[in-house]
């Protein structure tokens, strides 16, 4: 797994993620697989890639929203592979 291909898991989590009524996400990694979880849910901190609402969601996300995105995915990378 390499950067690039955590952003295209997380781009693919975020267009599959659960219809549900919440307005914010978390972006996790659990189980080898990067997927999205309500911010409602009880979810370790350090699984935790970073968080999206449903309005950039369904509005798409600026640059600086996908900048930090990166950021995340690269960081991920280093701390999966140290």
């Amino acid at each position: 797994m390499n950067p690039e291909q955590i952003i295209e898991d997380i781009e693919a989590a975020i267009k599959h993620r659960t219809i549900t009524n919440t307005n914010r996400w978390y972006i996790i990694f659990y189980h080898n697989r990067i997927c999205c979880v309500p911010t409602n849910a009880s979810i370790p901190p350090e699984i935790i890639l970073g968080q999206f609402t449903e309005a950039q969601a369904k509005n798409g996300f600026t640059t600086t929203d996908w900048n930090g995105i990166k950021e995340y995915a690269v960081h991920f990378f280093k701390e999966l592979y140290k």
